[in-house]
C-alpha cells in the first residue's frame, strides 16, 4: 500500500510560521481609551444575539488595532478603580457606500439628552456624530458595574464646584462631544476563550422606596402579586435567551409594562399617561461555580433563583441618555446641596471620618423636596421621604424612638437620601408639657439618634457578609440625612448642632418666574387669542412677585382648567338643546372656541391665585387703590413717585451702587390721607403691600417681637417688588431711654428695626418703607437719619376751595348728584379745620339722607325698590343739612401744634 506522501515546506517558511505563533502567544494586545457612554436603539436588528447590556462601541481601526472582529468579547478595566468586566464589541463605523458618516461640526440629534459627563454616541444610527477614535462607548449598566459613575463624580470633586455645571444647569454646550468632561481611561483587550456557563446564578431585587403618600390606602392584593411575579418571570426568560456576562456584584435590569389599575396611586397614573413602564433592577447575588469571576448565563444552562432584597445604587441620569425634563430654578442651592453630597459617595480616608448632615431650609412651597429629588436622581440615590408631623401624631411612641425607626427604615434603601420634611416641628420640643429637665432629655435622645445613625460606618464593619470575595467599594454613608423645614429659628440648639451645613432657599426672582411661566405656558401658546406668549408671561411676572414654585403651577393648571370648563359648558347647553341634527353643524362653529384661552381667563385665575395666598396670614397682597381715590394732595403724590416709581422704571441707572433713598414718613394730624395715599402708590406701581400696625407686633415673651419684626422684612424680600407700611409708627419705634417697660422691649425692637432697614440697601431697587404717625417728635431720631426714613412729607389740612373741591370730587365720583348741584359752594362752606375723613364722613351722611328720603317717598312700593340704588340722587341740600349736625373732628388748637411741629421738622431739614 502506498503511502500518502507530507507536504513539503521550507524551512525558511517552517521558521517564519514559528516565530509567528511564538510572538502572538507571548504579546498581549491591549488599548487604553477613554470612556464614553453608548445609548442603543430597542429595535437594533444588529445586535438580536448580543448582550445588549456588556455592549462596547468602537471604531474599525481600533478593532484592528485589537485584531478582533465585531462581537468578540474583550476584557475592560477601569483604570482608575482596577475593576474588570467582560464586553462584546460592535462597530461604530462599518464600512458601507450608502452609509454616510458625517463630520465633527454637524450638530447632534440628541443634543437634549443628559449625558452630559462623557461622550455619547447612538447606535445603531449612521447619520449621527461620527464616533471618536480614542473613545470606547460602553453601555450604561457596564459603565455602572464598572463604577464609571464614581470615577466621574471623584474627578468633579478635585475640578471644584464648577465641575458640577454640566449636569446640574441647563446648558447643553458639552452634551454632544463630551470634550472637556470627565476624562475616565478604560484598558481593552480581547479575551482568549470564553467564559464557562453559570450552573446557578442568585439575583435579588434592588430595594426601591415607593410612593410613601398613598401607604394608607394601597391594600396588597395576592392576585396582583401573582400577575406581576408572572410579567417578572415572562421578561427574566426572554432576557437570559442570549448569553450574559455577569459577576458577582453586577446589575442587570429588566422592563415591564405594570399597572396596579387603580384611581388612587398618582405614580401609575402619570405612567400610563407618558406611556412609560417599570425598570426593575436585580443585583447577582452569588453564581456557581463560585471560583469563575466572569461567567455566562443563559436560560438552558443556568438555573435562575431569585431570592428577597438587597440594597443597592443605581445608576445616575448622567450615564442614562434620556430625553431632558426641566430641571430646578434654585441653580445655586442645587450645586451646593450636590456639592455636599457627592464627597460621602466616594470612598477616602477623609471622607469616612466626618458626618454628612444638611438642614435645608426655606419658605412652604419653593421646592425643597422636588431639589432633592433631583439631586438624588443625578447621583443615583434613593429618596425616602418621612413627614415629621407623624412622629408628635402618635403619642404611645417616644420621639427618639419613632425617630431611630425611621433611620432603620431609610437603611434598607442604602445608598439612599433621608428627606426629613416639616423637620421645624421639632421646634415644639421646647414648648411641650413637661419639666425642663424633661425637655433637655428628649432634645438628647432625639440628637443622640441623629448622631448614631448618620456615623460613618467603621472600616472592619461589612456591610454584607457573601461580598467579601467582590472588589465592590464599600459606602461607608448608608444614610444621608436632609431635613428640610421653613426656617431654622426656634430649633433646640443640641439638634441644630448635629447639623453639619445649613442651605437656604430664596424665593424665585423676577427671571427665574419668567423662565418658569414661559415653559408651562409654552404648550398652549398656540391657543391663546388676541396676545402673544412674550407679552403675557410678561404681565404675569410683573404681578406674581412672591409666588413660590408651586403658586406658578397652581397658576398655570387653574388656567388650562378653563379649557375644560368651556368645552363642558357648550356640551352642555347643546344637550339642553336636544337636537341630534344640529350637532355636527355646532360643533364645527364652537370647536375653535372651546379650544381657545384668552387673556382675561388667565388673569382671572390670577386673581384666584391672589386670594388662595391672600388667605395666609400676613401674606402681602396688592391693594385696589388709585390716585382717582385720592383727592388733592398733588405735591405729596410728586415727591412719592420721584422716590418709589423713578427708581422701578430705570433700574439701570440706579444700578451704580449708590445708596437709594427708599424711606418716606408721612406726618400730620390724624384724618388727612396717609394710610390711602400709601395704598395708592402700591397700586399704581404695581407693588405688594404689606401692612403693619405697631402694637401687632408686639409679644410678651423675650425675643419674640424682634422675631416679628425680623419675620415682616422676610416676608418683603420674598414679595418683591412691596411697599412695608408702619401705621401708628410712634407706637412701635419711640425714642430709645426714654420707654417705660422694665425689660427694655422696645428698645431692643428700635434696634432691630434699624438693623433691618440698614439690610435693605443690600438689596435691588425694589423694596420700599412708607411710614405713618402723627407724632414723628416721638420716633427715636435714628430712624429719620438719611438712609432710612429719610423724607418727610407733612400731609396737612388745606383750607383752599378748589383744593377741596377736587377731594370731593374724588369721593363723589361713585355717587349720582343732582345736575344744579356746587362742589364748589360746598366746599366753600366747610370750616378751615375740616381733614380728608371729615369729608368723608360729610358725603356719606349725605348719600345716607338721599337714601332715606328715598326709601320714605316709595313706601313699601316693592316694584320701585327693586332699582332704588339706580335712582338715588344726592341733592345740595342733603350736603347741608349734614353740615349742620357734623362737627370737625380737629380743633383749631391742634391744628395750630401741627403747624409748629412742621416748622420744626421742616426747619431742621433745611
Amino acid at each position: 500500500m502506498v503511502e500518502k506522501r507530507k507536504p513539503l515546506i521550507l524551512s525558511s517558511t517552517k521558521n517564519l510560521l514559528n516565530s509567528l505563533l511564538i510572538s502572538q502567544t507571548q504579546t498581549q494586545i491591549s488599548l487604553q481609551l477613554s470612556a464614553g457612554i453608548l445609548q442603543v436603539s430597542k429595535n437594533a436588528s444588529e445586535i438580536v444575539n448580543y448582550d445588549d447590556s456588556a455592549l462596547v462601541g468602537i471604531t474599525t481601526t481600533q478593532l484592528k488595532r485589537l485584531c478582533i472582529t465585531s462581537g468578540s468579547l474583550v476584557l475592560i478595566k477601569n483604570v482608575n478603580t482596577s475593576q474588570q468586566k467582560i464586553g462584546q464589541v460592535v462597530v461604530l463605523d462599518p464600512l458601507s457606500s450608502d452609509k454616510v458618516l458625517s463630520d465633527h461640526n454637524s450638530s447632534p440629534p440628541h443634543s437634549s439628552l443628559t449625558t452630559f459627563l462623557l461622550p455619547l454616541h447612538s447606535f445603531p444610527d449612521f447619520h449621527s456624530i461620527k464616533p471618536d477614535e480614542e473613545v470606547a462607548y460602553l453601555s450604561p449598566i457596564l459603565a455602572f458595574n464598572l463604577n464609571l459613575h464614581l470615577s466621574c463624580l471623584r474627578s468633579m470633586i478635585h475640578q471644584g464646584k464648577e465641575a458640577l455645571s454640566p449636569i446640574f444647569e441647563t446648558g447643553s454646550d458639552n452634551i454632544a462631544s463630551g470634550k472637556n468632561n470627565a476624562l475616565i481611561t478604560l484598558g481593552l483587550e480581547p479575551l482568549d476563550q470564553l467564559p464557562k456557563y453559570a450552573t446557578h446564578l442568585r439575583a435579588s431585587f434592588v430595594k426601591i422606596p415607593e410612593c410613601g403618600t398613598l401607604d394608607s390606602v394601597k391594600k396588597d392584593s395576592s392576585i396582583e402579586a401573582e400577575d406581576r411575579q408572572e410579567l417578572i418571570d415572562m421578561e427574566l426568560n426572554k432576557y437570559f435567551e442570549v448569553d450574559r456576562f455577569l459577576s458577582r456584584g453586577d446589575l442587570f435590569s429588566i422592563c415591564i409594562n405594570w399597572n396596579c389599575k387603580s384611581a388612587l396611586c398618582i405614580p401609575c397614573s402619570q405612567k400610563k399617561l407618558n406611556g412609560g413602564s417599570d425598570l426593575i433592577y436585580f443585583k447577582v447575588v452569588a453564581m456557581e461555580p463560585s471560583e469563575e469571576p466572569v461567567l455566562r448565563v443563559n436560560r438552558n444552562r443556568t438555573a435562575l433563583v431569585l431570592g428577597g432584597n438587597v440594597p443597592s445604587a443605581v445608576p445616575p441620569d448622567f450615564l442614562i441618555p434620556r430625553p431632558r425634563g426641566s430641571l430646578p430654578l434654585q441653580v445655586s442651592t442645587v450645586k451646593t446641596l450636590a456639592s455636599i453630597l457627592i464627597p460621602p459617595l466616594c470612598p477616602s480616608a477623609l471622607s469616612s471620618k466626618f458626618r454628612v448632615v444638611v438642614l435645608l431650609h426655606g419658605l412652604t412651597g419653593c421646592g425643597k423636596r422636588t431639589v432633592v429629588k433631583f439631586v438624588a436622581r443625578q447621583l443615583g440615590l434613593h429618596v425616602v421621604e418621612y413627614n415629621c408631623q407623624s412622629i408628635f401624631g402618635n403619642s404611645d411612641r417616644k420621639t427618639s424612638a419613632a425617630l431611630a425607626e425611621t433611620f432603620s427604615m431609610a437603611r434598607r434603601y442604602s445608598p439612599t437620601i433621608l428627606l426629613l420634611r416639616h423637620f421645624e416641628v421639632f421646634r415644639n420640643l421646647a414648648s411641650n408639657d413637661g419639666s425642663p429637665h424633661d425637655q433637655v432629655g428628649t432634645n438628647l435622645e432625639v440628637a443622640s439618634v441623629i448622631k448614631e445613625f448618620t456615623e460613618p460606618i467603621a472600616e472592619d464593619e461589612e456591610m454584607y457578609s457573601e461580598g467579601k470575595s467582590n472588589a465592590q467599594p464599600v459606602n461607608r454613608h448608608p444614610v444621608l440625612l436632609v431635613a428640610a423645614a421653613d426656617s431654622p429659628e426656634g430649633l433646640p440648639p443640641t439638634i441644630r448642632r448635629c447639623f453639619s451645613h445649613e442651605i437656604q432657599m430664596d424665593p424665585l426672582n423676577e427671571e427665574q418666574r419668567k423662565e418658569m411661566l414661559s415653559q408651562s405656558l409654552q404648550h398652549i401658546s398656540e391657543l391663546l387669542l388676541n396676545t402673544s406668549l412674550e407679552d403675557l408671561v410678561k404681565d404675569l411676572v410683573g404681578q406674581t412677585s412672591g409666588f413660590m414654585p408651586r403658586d406658578l403651577r397652581a397658576l398655570v393648571a387653574d388656567a388650562g382648567s378653563n379649557l375644560v370648563l368651556s368645552r363642558d359648558i357648550q356640551e352642555v347647553e347643546h344637550l339642553r338643546e336636544g337636537s341630534h341634527e344640529s350637532k355636527p353643524i355646532e360643533n364645527n362653529g364652537s370647536h375653535d372656541s372651546a379650544k381657545s384661552l384668552s387673556k382675561e381667563d388667565v388673569m382671572k385665575s390670577l386673581e384666584r391665585s391672589k386670594k388662595r395666598n391672600a388667605s395666609a396670614l400676613g401674606t402681602p397682597k396688592v391693594p385696589n387703590v388709585k390716585w382717582e381715590d385720592v383727592g388733592g394732595l398733588e405735591d405729596v403724590k410728586k415727591s412719592i413717585l420721584d422716590t418709589v416709581q423713578l427708581p422701578l422704571l430705570h433700574k439701570d441707572l440706579f444700578s451704580s451702587g449708590l445708596r437709594k433713598r427708599s424711606g418716606v414718613l408721612f406726618y400730620g394730624p390724624p384724618g388727612t390721607g396717609k394710610t390711602l395715599l400709601a395704598k395708592a402708590v402700591a397700586t399704581e406701581c404695581s407693588l405688594n403691600f404689606l401692612s403693619v400696625k405697631g402694637p401687632e407686633l408686639i409679644n410678651m415673651y423675650i425675643g419674640e417681637s424682634e422675631k416679628n419684626v425680623r419675620d415682616i422684612f422676610q416676608k418683603a424680600r420674598s414679595a418683591r417688588p412691596c411697599v412695608i407700611f408702619f401705621d401708628e409708627l410712634d407706637s412701635l419705634a419711640p425714642a430709645r431711654g426714654a420707654s417705660g417697660d422694665s425689660g427694655g422691649v422696645m428698645d431692643r425692637v428700635v434696634s432691630q428695626m434699624l438693623a433691618e432697614i440698614d439690610g435693605l440697601n443690600d438689596s435691588t431697587q425694589d423694596l420700599f418703607i412708607i411710614g405713618a404717625s402723627n407724632r414723628p417728635d416721638l420716633i427715636d431720631p435714628a430712624l429719620l437719619r438719611p438712609g432710612r426714613f429719610d423724607k418727610l412729607l407733612y400731609v396737612g389740612v388745606n383750607s383752599e376751595a378748589s383744593y377741596r373741591e377736587r377731594v370731593l370730587k374724588a369721593l363723589t365720583r361713585k355717587f349720582k348728584l343732582k345736575e344744579d348741584i356746587s362742589l364748589l359752594s360746598i366746599a366753600k362752606r366747610c370750616p378751615p379745620n375740616f381733614t380728608g375723613a371729615d369729608m368723608y364722613a360729610l358725603c356719606a351722611d349725605a348719600w345716607f339722607h338721599a337714601a332715606k328720603r328715598k326709601a320714605l317717598a316709595s313706601g313699601s312700593d316693592s316694584t320701585s325698590s327693586d332699582d332704588m340704588d339706580d335712582s338715588i340722587v344726592v341733592e345740595y341740600d342733603d350736603f347741608l343739612k349734614v353740615l349742620g349736625e357734623i362737627s370737625p373732628s380737629l380743633s383749631m388748637a391742634e391744628l395750630k401744634k401741627y403747624e409748629l411741629l412742621r416748622e420744626q421738622f421742616e426747619g431742621s431739614s433745611r
